[in-house]
């Protein structure tokens, strides 16, 4: 039984798809608070289904000015949205909005401080900065928790990432040729601390890479890393879905009730 951490759903279709190829549980997550009602309509419609509610760092400009962290915590309250996110920072194509990214990923530190949620994390070559906020919000508010999801960076950033307690999620990314490095820190990386996610539509594993992604198709990624863990699928299946619901405390409340 496997759980996709960090999908985006945009075709109910998927999601019968995903059911029938063993997937139980499914991660939407919020990209624009303007998208709040249908992942809501998807997360009332299927018990398995949760979401977040979040800015993506690429509309920070756009979005500085219209939305408070409030707004993040007012969105929150419903039973479903158990993460807060997804939120962070991507210097590779917003190099030019630096500031507004900041400010609104601050923002998203404090909504999960002040909730107690999880924080999902974009970061794409915003290592230090991405530090240095969760280390000042640590200090400001207490504990923090969350998952750096896709993760692409070092070892380093990694090392640092697990120091703070938080999670490190492996996408297709670790199938690719091109993903060996990363794989590599998976393989470093404490069972514990891992979940495993499609990202879809986005970052199809091998051997569908060019493809639209779907939640189906995480099965290709928990095989690369059961591998790369000398574990069995079955094994890696059941240590991601415990990891998932170790994390995101609210959803345990959920699948109880």
């Amino acid at each position: 039984m496997f759980v996709d951490s960090h999908c985006h759903i945009e075709d109910e279709e998927i999601i019968k798809r995903a059911f029938a190829s063993n997937v139980t549980t499914l991660l939407n997550a919020g990209k624009d608070l303007d998208e709040i009602a249908y992942q809501l309509e998807l997360s009332n419609k299927y018990p398995s289904i949760y979401t977040s509610v979040g800015v993506h760092p690429d509309s920070a400009k756009e979005k500085l000015n219209k939305i408070t962290t409030e707004d993040i915590i007012n969105l929150s309250s419903h039973p479903k949205v158990i993460a807060i996110g997804e939120c962070g920072l991507d210097y590779h194509y917003g190099s030019d909005i630096k500031e507004e990214q900041k400010e609104m990923f601050s923002y998203h530190i404090k909504a999960a401080a002040l909730t107690k949620l999880p924080l999902m994390i974009h970061q794409r070559q915003a290592e230090l900065d991405t530090l240095a906020l969760l280390k000042d919000g640590i200090k400001k508010y207490g504990k923090l928790t969350g998952v750096i999801h896709c993760f692409t960076s070092s070892q380093e950033f990694a090392d640092e990432i697990l120091n703070l307690g938080f999670y490190l999620s492996a996408s297709g990314i670790i199938t690719f040729k091109t993903g060996a490095s990363i794989l590599d820190v998976f393989k470093n990386c404490p069972l514990d601390k891992i979940l495993i996610e499609t990202d879809t539509p986005y970052l199809a594993p091998v051997p569908y890479r060019g493809k639209t992604n779907e939640p189906a198709y995480i099965i290709k990624t928990a095989q690369k890393l059961a591998e790369a863990k000398n574990l069995s699928l079955n094994e890696i299946a059941n240590i991601t879905k415990n990891n998932f619901f170790s994390l995101y405390q609210k959803a345990i409340k959920q699948e109880r009730s």
